[in-house]
């Protein structure tokens, strides 16, 4: 478009230098070679100062005017896809030279879109079809089909009279922008006047009609009848009427279309009843040989499909004459009866000896056994052995020998047994000779080199030729010689020995290297250029490579800034130059999340501290909501609140108020992710909460400041500072059994600094089918830097998680380490009343103290550490009171294994063995004091993630109490347990 648009802009340029001089105007031909004074890219009458606009100006100030520098600006202009004219303005300036004025028509982007008029159907019905077929912001020049899909919808609807026409735009200037406007009537909707039921229906009209509500005086919704129609059929085939069909046979409307009178037909078509005769099938095995019942029909490529799967698996049995045909049909008395005769014959073994090789030479019988395995005795499966022969051709292929041949024989030996046998054809063994390249001038042949794997030696391998030619060719590509073809050039094996030996020299015609003159960045209202340009693996001047144009590609996508992102190359005239382009579409910056579910847990309660707990379910009505915003001041900085509210069960059986303490977390969240230079991601977050643990309550409030960065794709590291102050109330421990540093500091202030490093190459966060995840975390915390109490605290853990071989099947285990050293510190002494201890002068007696505080004690049991066990429940004894409620410790080991498979559509199993133990002291960790359980459970892969039931069975019980501890714990929740 640009090129043809250009072509007279600069024409009439041309005609007004050769333009008859006017008596008050010095002679425009004068203008060419004038120095030039001035440029400037006028906008609807106004100067632009976008440096974008600027760059792309080629007739620079101080330089003689060339009009193949007005070309190319004219070009350059067109190419950034803003402008619809471009026109060309030049004037003499006061110091002798030329004032050059670009004067672009803008294109006005559509960013918004407005339906006016009697709408009928709600504004985010209208806007979910046009999204769906058009995007968010259609193009202007798409108003008529976005109209026409639009009034396709109200019919649908049963706005039968309904008209949607494009409205004129609402134009804006700086930045340019438009509103697409529609203007619509619905007109009345269609009702039903009458209807009718035709056919053979299976159930009474009146049923019918309701379940299609289609009675008289209901509206009339094409779109829906279809789908209730459509219902109805696979309701009829899951009652075996396999032939079913259901349509709208008539419509006749009045004449202002307001009212319609209905006959829909109804066919149900024979039942239909499935038989099988001669030898019997599995019948765990009929739903997936013949699945009609699953797919609802009797379609004849069906039919004739399940034949061959009987005769398929009766083959991997060992079946090997089996003999299954197409089915027969017979039909009488509204009944169809498809009838498979089924004769799966003998059942055939290998012959002793199993396989037998035949005419192999040069490579072994040693290298040729493990390809062959049917052991002596098996059933003979015909498949089994094609396999067989498949991987023989293939290995002789790998090892040189292109014209081997390989065929195989059953060779039926006796009663029921047969001997297969491979027989091999070697001929010659074709080896590398010369590896090299020809033709390759701009680029030095060391380069090229490494990119060939070959080696003289090597055997001869069309498919390892073929391999290291596309890397010549990527190799180029990349170089940013996008027309270079690399072939290879004629090889004669030249015999030697036992063989013959062939040369590989690729062929290579460069072409011109295309060098990236410009980079213009378009469509950024927001976004700073800079952010973008840093994001670019291409630059000015530099080769324009295909593989950095791709990471250049995916790494604006990551920033999740756009909504769509071009990035196109531009020639204007010399094969050796490109101009890049970069257009962007702007995401939405403000997003909104609300949401809300029930949370279940199997908890340890207890009324009050003298009181033994018990373990029980509470169900908690939870609910969030979220608001961010992001590309902050236009450099990809983002904030966000987040918000969550959960109303616990009231613990008093005595009071009728449902609820009892509440538990909230309200989270500030800045994120920068190129900061300190560029270095790492900042992130600084300030929060706070309120939240129940099995033996108290807390309240926190606190800040925390990280620094990340990511050494490559799967290894992060990251610094934290971290601040703040817990509150510790509502224990139900007696208080003579509490830890001195919680009666001290119920309420602690904790300063500490962290280093955390991470190394993830899972294939998926959500559901890995296999990688690892690795990580370290320490923590220190001093009173040097304004913490209460001291400690150290280091947290190791590790998943692996293996694909067994088939989908979704995955072994994974999980181990996790926590130890935490308390520093020593001085504090008040408290009676078992909790009143300070004061010595015969009244001063406060000071005691030592050697606990870590309850929050930062480790802790475990529940769905995600050990299951079968209530949350926070599990610990060694000198961790548990008197009472039985856990108070956490200074050590935690968490060991875990799954076996997760697939059963059927979206719903997966588990099987799961868990273990671990919290410990008072990182010094009283003992491997051989675990407690464990075993279970099972569903999982359901939803579009949010896995959600999961499990049932976990205590491999040790101990008394909470005088009760003994429940045998089993159920546990519901969303996404895996590690």
């Amino acid at each position: 478009m640009g090129t043809r648009r250009a072509v007279p802009v600069v024409a009439l340029l041309l005609a007004s230098l050769a333009a008859p001089v006017l008596a008050q105007e010095p002679a425009a031909a004068a203008y060419v070679d004038r120095p030039v004074s001035s440029n400037a890219v006028i906008i609807e009458g106004r100067p632009a100062p976008d440096p974008a606009l600027l760059d792309a100006i080629q007739s620079k100030q101080g330089a003689p005017l060339k009009m193949t520098d007005v070309r190319e600006t004219i070009m350059h202009l067109y190419s950034l896809g803003r402008f619809e004219d471009v026109r060309v303005e030049a004037a003499a300036a006061p110091d002798g030279g030329v004032s050059l004025r670009y004067i672009v028509d803008p294109i006005h982007s559509v960013t918004r879109v407005e339906f006016h008029g009697q709408l009928g159907l709600s504004e985010g019905t209208l806007r979910s079809r046009m999204v769906d077929r058009f995007g968010q912001t259609p193009p202007a020049n798409r108003a008529a089909d976005v109209a026409a899909a639009l009034q396709q919808l109200y019919q649908e609807e049963g706005f039968l009279s309904a008209s949607v026409k494009p409205g004129a735009a609402i134009i804006e200037h700086d930045p340019d922008r438009a509103t697409l406007v529609f203007d619509v009537d619905a007109g009345a909707p269609t009702t039903i006047a009458s209807s009718a039921i035709a056919g053979r229906p299976l159930d009474p009209a009146v049923k019918l009609q309701e379940r299609l509500q289609i009675a008289p005086g209901q509206p009339y919704r094409p779109a829906e009848l279809q789908k209730r129609l459509g219902d109805l059929v696979t309701a009829m085939r899951h009652r075996r009427y396999y032939e079913a069909n259901a349509s709208v046979e008539k419509a006749a409307f009045s004449d202002n279309r307001s009212r319609v009178d209905l006959t829909v037909n109804v066919q149900p078509g024979p039942l239909v009843t499935v038989e099988f005769t001669g030898d019997p099938l599995p019948k765990d095995k009929l739903d997936d040989l013949v699945p009609i019942e699953r797919e609802g029909s009797v379609d004849q490529d069906l039919l004739e499909d399940s034949a061959h799967r009987i005769t398929d698996y009766l083959n991997q049995q060992g079946y090997w004459k089996a003999q299954v045909e197409t089915p027969t049909r017979r039909e009488s008395d509204g009944r169809l009866t498809l009838t498979f005769a089924i004769a799966h014959g003998r059942l055939y073994r290998v012959g002793p000896g199993g396989v037998q090789i035949t005419g192999n030479q040069f490579i072994s019988i040693d290298q040729l056994r493990p390809l062959s395995k049917m052991p002596a005795g098996d059933p003979f499966v015909g498949a089994r052995l094609s396999a067989i022969e498949s991987a023989v051709k293939q290995h002789y292929r790998t090892q040189g020998f292109a014209t081997a041949e390989i065929t195989s024989a059953v060779n039926e030996v006796g009663d029921a047994v047969v001997q297969p046998v491979i027989s091999i054809k070697e001929g010659p063994r074709v080896t590398i000779g010369k590896v090299g390249v020809a033709g390759n001038q701009a680029v030095a042949t060391e380069r090229i080199m490494p990119m060939i794997s070959m080696r003289a030696g090597d055997p001869y391998y069309g498919p390892a030729v073929a391999r290291d030619r596309d890397a010549i060719v990527g190799f180029y590509l990349n170089e940013g010689y996008g027309a270079a073809d690399v072939s290879l050039a004629p090889a004669t094996p030249v015999k030697s020995g036992d063989g013959a030996t062939a040369d590989v020299i690729f062929k290579i015609v460069e072409g011109p290297q295309t060098i990236i003159e410009h980079i213009f960045i378009t469509g950024n209202l927001r976004t700073k250029e800079s952010v973008i340009r840093r994001e670019l693996e291409i630059a000015e001047g530099q080769p324009l490579g295909q593989a950095a144009l791709t990471e250049s590609r995916r790494r604006l996508t990551s920033l999740g800034l756009f909504r769509r992102i071009q990035i196109s190359a531009v020639s204007h005239g010399d094969p050796a130059l490109r101009d890049i382009v970069v257009a962007v579409e702007e995401a939405p910056q403000t997003s909104v999340g609300y949401g809300g579910g029930l949370q279940v847990d199997r908890v340890l309660r207890s009324p009050d501290p003298d009181s033994a707990p018990i373990e029980r379910y509470e169900f908690a009505p939870r609910g969030f909501f979220e608001i961010g915003r992001r590309n902050v001041a236009g450099r990809n900085r983002s904030v966000n609140l987040y918000s969550r509210l959960s109303l616990r069960p009231s613990p008093d059986p005595t009071t009728r108020k449902p609820f009892g303490f509440s538990e909230y977390r309200v989270i500030g969240t800045y994120r920068e992710p190129r900061a300190l230079q560029r270095y790492g991601e900042l992130i600084a977050t300030a929060a706070v909460e309120q939240g129940v643990r099995t033996g108290f309550n807390f309240s926190r409030k606190g800040f925390n400041t990280e620094v990340g960065h990511r050494f490559n794709p799967i290894v992060r590291g990251s610094l934290r500072y971290s601040f703040g102050t817990t509150h510790i109330f509502d224990f139900t421990l007696p208080e003579s059994e509490r830890l001195s540093v919680d009666r001290a500091f119920s309420q602690v202030r904790i300063s500490a600094f962290s280093g955390a490093m991470t190394r993830d190459t899972r294939d998926d966060a959500l559901e890995p089918q296999a990688g690892m995840f690795l990580s370290a975390d320490a923590t220190v915390a001093a009173r040097a830097i304004g913490s209460e109490v001291g400690f150290t605290k280091t947290f190791l853990q590790g998943f692996v998680f293996k694909n067994l071989g088939k989908p979704h099947l995955v072994f994974a285990g999980g181990a996790r380490l926590g130890l935490a050293q308390p520093f020593e510190r001085l504090a008040p002494a408290l009676d078992d009343a909790g009143n300070p201890v004061v010595d015969q002068n009244g001063n406060p007696v000071l005691v030592p103290v050697r606990d870590l505080p309850a929050s930062e004690r480790f802790f475990a049991g529940g769905d995600t550490t050990i299951r079968g066990y209530a949350l926070d429940s599990v610990g060694a004894p000198e961790t548990i009171a008197t009472n039985g409620i856990p108070q956490g410790g200074g050590a935690e080991v968490v060991l875990n294994a799954e076996l997760r498979t697939p059963l059927f559509g979206q719903v997966g199993g588990v099987l799961f063995v868990d273990g671990g133990n919290i410990f008072e002291k990182s010094t009283d960790l003992d491997l051989g004091r675990l407690r464990g359980s075993v279970g099972f459970g569903l999982r359901y892969r939803s579009p949010i993630g896995p959600i999961r039931l499990d049932i976990g069975f205590k491999l040790d019980r101990r008394l909470i109490g005088t009760s003994l501890e429940k045998r089993y714990a159920i546990h519901f929740s969303i996404g895996q347990a590690f």
